[in-house]
This record gives C-alpha cells, sequence and structure tokens, in this order.
C-alpha cells in the first residue's frame, strides 16, 4: 500500500468506459426469472469532461457535458460540505421501465449517505485516517444494492467502472486533495442468460498531490474515455491556435498558460485559472455543452462563475427521450 502526503492509496487508476446491462430480481423459476428479465433497468450517464487545478489560494473545477449517448446528462457536481466537492461520473441515475417504482438518483442521494457515514465532526478532518476509504465504502454499498438485481451479462471489460467518482477537498492540517474512486463489476453465469453481478470493491487514485517529482498541473478527467473532444493539455502543448490566443489577450492568462504547462499551479491564482479555464472550456466541448465553473477555497465556500445543473429527480424532468443509452446488452 503506497503513501502520498501522509494519505493512503490503495490502488492505481484504471481505464473508465462506458456500458450497458438490464434485469431485475433472481427468481428460482426459469420462467419467472426470464419474465422478469424482460423488465429492462435503464440509465441516465452523467458523461463528459472535468478539469481540475489547484492553485495558490483554491481549488479550480471545471465540466463540460459530452452527449456521448442520447439522453446523456452532464457531469453530476454535488456540495458536501466540509470543504469537500464530488462529482458522480457513469450511471448516476437507475429506472426500472414498466414500473412506478421511482427512479434511483446516486447523486441526489450522496450527501445524505456521505453524512450519515461519517458525521459532521470528521468529514474533512484528520480524525479519521480511513475517511477516504470510508467513503468510497459507503457508495459501493448503495451500488451494490441496485446491482444485486442484475442478471443480465454486462457489456465490458475486466477493468471498466459501472460509477466513476471525483473526490475534490480540503482537508484540515493537510490541505487540497483530489481522490478517484472507479466502481466495476464481476459477474457469474447461473443458466442460460441469467448471471449473479457483484460490485467490487472500489479502485482508489490520489490524483492530488501527485507523487514526489511528478508535476502539478491540470488534472483531466473524461467519462467515457472514448470521447472524441481532446484533453485541454494536449493542445495546450500544440500550441492550438484558439487557446494561443486566449493566452495572448492577457498577461495573466499567459502566466496561466506557463504555469501549466511547467506543471506550477500551485503558483497561479485561483481567480486567473478559473478565467483561463471559462474561455477554454468551450474549446474543449461541443457548442451546446452544459459547462460548470467554480473556485473551492479553504477557508470560505464555493464561488461558481458558472453554477451546474441542480439535481433534479426524473420526476422533474421530461419523459426519457426514445433512444435514450440503456444498461442492456446489445444483441450480437
Amino acid at each position: 500500500m503506497d503513501m502520498i502526503g501522509g494519505r493512503k492509496i490503495l490502488s492505481k487508476s484504471l481505464r473508465c468506459a462506458l456500458f450497458a446491462f438490464a434485469a431485475l430480481n433472481f427468481l428460482p423459476e426459469p420462467a419467472a426469472a426470464q419474465e422478469e428479465l424482460e423488465h429492462e433497468l435503464v440509465a441516465n450517464l452523467s458523461t463528459g469532461h472535468v478539469l481540475i487545478a489547484v492553485t495558490k489560494d483554491g481549488i479550480v473545477l471545471g465540466t463540460a457535458g459530452s452527449q456521448a449517448e442520447v439522453g446523456s446528462r452532464p457531469p453530476s457536481v454535488i456540495p458536501l460540505g466540509g470543504r469537500r466537492i464530488a462529482i458522480l461520473l457513469g450511471a448516476t441515475e437507475w429506472v426500472t421501465l414498466d414500473s412506478s417504482a421511482p427512479p434511483i438518483r446516486l447523486d441526489a442521494e450522496l450527501p445524505r449517505l456521505i453524512n450519515e457515514a461519517t458525521g459532521p465532526k470528521h468529514l474533512g478532518t484528520t480524525e479519521d485516517a480511513n475517511d477516504i476509504e470510508l467513503i468510497g465504502v459507503t457508495l459501493l454499498e448503495r451500488i451494490r444494492a441496485v446491482a444485486e438485481s442484475l442478471h443480465r451479462k454486462v457489456a465490458q471489460g475486466p477493468d471498466e467502472p459501472l460509477v466513476e467518482m471525483l473526490l475534490v477537498d480540503y482537508l484540515e492540517n493537510y490541505g487540497p486533495e483530489v481522490w478517484e474512486f472507479r466502481y466495476r463489476v464481476e459477474q457469474d453465469a447461473l443458466r442460460g442468460e441469467f448471471w449473479r453481478t457483484r460490485v467490487l470493491r472500489p479502485m482508489y487514485n490520489q490524483l492530488y498531490p501527485p507523487e514526489k517529482g511528478q508535476p502539478k498541473t491540470l488534472i483531466e478527467v473524461r467519462y467515457p474515455p472514448e470521447e472524441k473532444t481532446d484533453r485541454l493539455m494536449d493542445l495546450l502543448a500544440r500550441d492550438d491556435p484558439k487557446l494561443t490566443a486566449i493566452g495572448h489577450a492577457d498577461p495573466r492568462m499567459a502566466e496561466v498558460v506557463e504555469g501549466l504547462l511547467h506543471g506550477e499551479s500551485p503558483k497561479l491564482m485561483g481567480e486567473d485559472t478559473a478565467a483561463f479555464l471559462r474561455a477554454a472550456l468551450p474549446v474543449v466541448s461541443r457548442g451546446d455543452a452544459k459547462l460548470a465553473l467554480g473556485v473551492l477555497y479553504e477557508h470560505k465556500a464555493i464561488e461558481w462563475l458558472i453554477a451546474p445543473p441542480p439535481v433534479q429527480s426524473a420526476a422533474d424532468e421530461q419523459a426519457r427521450p426514445a433512444g435514450a443509452p440503456t444498461l442492456r446488452k446489445k444483441p450480437e
């Protein structure tokens, strides 16, 4: 088990991807089981591009939705209190078709789950050295409660996550940190097309602070990784004309570009870095992408330059569009 700055790293990050699956409760009789398998479990997927920069006076975080599938929603940005923000990607809303059961919204449930598990006196402090693992296991238990009802074959690679979470915070007596949690599944064939699904313990990866000697620069995460949009740091390295124009427009913007390219983001000011990302986010996203951008400060509440869309239940939204992403494996 590795250590970075006194915080545990349980594993290295894995490649993430988008995939599909479906089903309902296990029933012992084959005919009954087949009937239940016809009740499809579908997901609204949070997809897009997440950018995070730790600066001298704040953590700048931005997101851009991608519309990787019809009905996709942007990354879910969820304040957790205690100078802590979560960003959820992947299957964040689960709905059983032809059922009166309410949808399951991981993004809406997450603040309550974390608060109940950690308690306000522990959240975001060093009193509990295992707080990161505790948060990861808390979300794991909720995902497992749903995945017990998944009995169709999941179309995925061995390391592809169902849900991915980024955790951004200031830890008392420690400083800024960024963690990545990836939740994968394994399946066993019981009979025919009927499978048992197990959600594995999350894979933890500490994205900030990086390992000693590694650059401290812009953190970028995309879900799914097959998204065609470019990474901002790749464009900066290639002197992309649009980003070059942004850098030349203001000496402060030029300083941000140089700081990111040289791995010196902690020397930059949060306000300047946020201004640069506000101009740069449209370059790495589609024209109609929903954006969010804010600065999380150590000693005051997050300030939003572009507020994220509020977390809403399915009842508050329009009916699911035809062709929206499904978690059912596509026919061969």
